[in-house]
């Protein structure tokens, strides 16, 4: 299973100007998880939020990598060097860090699947 994503506008008429404000990103679960997106170098610091790091291609985006901002996280990358993207989704709805967590593993499941089916975007 490919980590899949979608814009909001693909559940949503587009004239409600969401498509590129937010994306959902599907879990191994089969769960979609709305995010807010935000520039790589404009996202702010949301300590303890789930991640979707993405590359763009032309009008494709490329889930890179996902994860949890760290507690005491500033908003900038040096703390996260292995993280090269265009732009940063970020889940903002869950309940507590329990829900948060698995969240992030749900969407960590989906990249490790993807990642061994289609090798080569681990290389990419």
């Amino acid at each position: 299973m490919l980590i899949q994503g979608f814009p909001v506008s693909a559940k949503l008429p587009d004239d409600l100007g969401f498509g590129e404000r937010f994306w959902y990103w599907r879990g191994a679960s089969g769960r979609n998880y709305i995010h807010s997106i935000y520039e790589a170098d404009a996202c702010p610091p949301l300590p303890g939020a789930v991640y979707v790091a993405v590359r763009r291609q032309g009008s494709e985006r490329r889930a890179i990598a996902t994860g949890r901002f760290p507690s005491f996280w500033d908003g900038s990358f040096h703390d996260l060097p292995e993280i090269e993207a265009d732009e940063i989704h970020v889940h903002l709805l869950s309940r507590n860090d329990r829900d948060a967590t698995a969240v992030c593993e749900d969407l960590k499941l989906a990249l490790r699947e993807a990642t061994n089916l289609y090798p080569a975007l681990a290389a990419a």
